[in-house]
């Protein structure tokens, strides 16, 4: 979920599939789907979090998706930090109403802390380990 409305740059919270995770539930710790096969050995989200292949993908699908003019018509809409968070959305954590759409002032919420620390002046660097 890109992050970004009245702030001074757009940020990304990256969630990944996990074994379990149906919308309805968040699921575990680990990586299910096209995320499972990204990077040899990494198989939790905890791993993908802090494996620095792992990060790089992320990192260059993001750089892409800027580069892309009808994605990202300018450089005010490119995301500039992201982080990978330590579940997926679910309905039953809040994060999605029951037809699974994002209700994105509760994802912010929940997300406090780590988006004060994405926007904090002292991170340099565009990753930020959540977790």
């Amino acid at each position: 979920m890109m992050v970004g409305d009245k702030r001074k740059f757009n940020v990304a919270l990256v969630t990944l599939k996990a074994k379990g995770a149906t919308g309805e539930e968040p699921g575990g710790d680990e990586l299910d789907g096209d995320a499972l096969g990204l990077v040899e050995g990494v198989t939790t989200i905890s791993q993908a979090a802090k494996n620095p292949a792992f990060i790089d993908l992320i990192r260059k699908a993001i750089v892409a998706t800027n580069k892309n003019g009808q994605c990202c018509p300018s450089n005010a809409s490119a995301i500039q930090k992201f982080t990978i968070l330590p579940r997926d959305f679910s309905s039953r954590s809040g994060e999605l109403t029951p037809t699974l759409k994002t209700k994105r002032s509760e994802v912010e919420k929940l997300n406090k802390t780590v988006l004060d620390k994405l926007y904090a002046d002292s991170l340099k660097e565009d990753y930020l380990a959540a977790f």
